[in-house]
């Protein structure tokens, strides 16, 4: 029965035989038989080959569920072993969205393996959304976001993050607020924290091309509802899919976009852009650091979290 289950998940995964294949340098008949030979032991049919790409039968979600369900046990064992190592050995999966894992998470990473040499860490990467659904089914052991719920997730602080509006320095629009520009300089002295930084409206920016992020990110759910607030609809003309892609994207001169002070500090060299300080609420974020409620926290993952706060305090 068990045979066969991890290029039957790894099909799953890519939905795509040939996909499969190449991820698991097999040939792709050979991958074909061995699904075909668990389907047959099983007396089901796994995926609807008449699909493109290729999709579950409703037999096939209870096969692919029942694995995510033993690995889960199987990864929670293991935790629960490699603890009895006294931390000489283990691992521990740490998963975030793109611009985190550039640049927030490497000191922490390369700190806590200083730390901690027979640990491995592993990273994934993808949108806050899915993300909070693999924590949820424990395929992730911990997530560097926003927002968690605590009714679903134990989440430790790390920082504040403030929203502020680029545009294109070149943009016409900005002659207007001459005197709420904020420059580089500005930005890497975190003038927009001071009391009397002025503001601006973000309903005064509406006639402008936005450059907002795609649904399943944080900051689409922010950008969105922060225009709501204003009482418009933002003219949408690309949806990147990172956070960084969509500055650059507004530094070449595409559109405006809200990004995060942490990304702007974090960039080197002219932004060709300034910035404003948004008025309103909803402009400051908390960057968190969380795990599954009622899930078996191993002392990898308390490590983790502990040397990732100790990182953050000292900046």
């Amino acid at each position: 029965m068990f045979d066969g289950m991890d290029y039957v998940y790894e099909v799953y995964l890519e939905r795509s035989f040939s996909g499969a294949a190449k991820k698991l340098f097999v040939s792709q008949p050979a991958l074909s038989a061995s699904v075909k030979k668990v389907e047959k032991q099983l007396g089901i049919t796994i995926f609807d080959r008449s699909t493109n790409p290729i999709s579950l039968t409703q037999a096939g979600r209870v096969y692919i569920e029942s694995i995510e369900q033993m690995r889960a046990l199987q990864h929670n064992m293991l935790n629960q072993l490699n603890d009895l190592s006294d931390m000489k050995s283990g691992s521990v999966i740490v998963s975030a969205e793109n611009f985190i894992s550039s640049f927030i998470l490497p000191d922490i990473i390369i700190e806590f393996m200083n730390t901690y040499s027979g640990i491995t860490v592993e990273l994934v990467e993808s949108h806050s959304h899915d993300l909070k659904n693999q924590l949820l089914e424990e395929k992730v052991d911990i997530l560097v976001a926003h927002d968690f719920d605590p009714e679903l997730f134990i989440s430790y602080p790390l920082a504040d993050e403030t929203l502020l509006l680029a545009v294109p320095a070149a943009f016409p629009i900005n002659e207007k607020f001459s005197e709420k520009r904020l420059t580089d300089e500005d930005v890497k002295n975190k003038k927009y924290l001071d009391r009397d930084c002025p503001t601006v409206e973000l309903s005064e920016f509406s006639d402008e091309d936005f450059l907002v992020l795609k649904k399943g990110n944080d900051m689409y759910t922010r950008t969105m509802q922060l225009c709501e607030n204003a009482g418009f609809s933002p003219k949408v003309k690309i949806y990147p899919d990172q956070l960084l892609t969509a500055y650059n994207m507004t530094r070449a001169g595409l559109g405006i976009t809200i990004v995060t002070d942490n990304l702007l500090r974090a960039e080197r060299g002219a932004s060709k852009c300034v910035f404003y300080k948004l008025s309103g609420d909803n402009t400051r974020r908390k960057l968190a650091m969380g795990y599954k409620k009622k899930r078996y926290p191993s002392r990898a993952m308390e490590a983790f979290v502990q040397c990732a706060r100790q990182v953050y305090n000292r900046k």
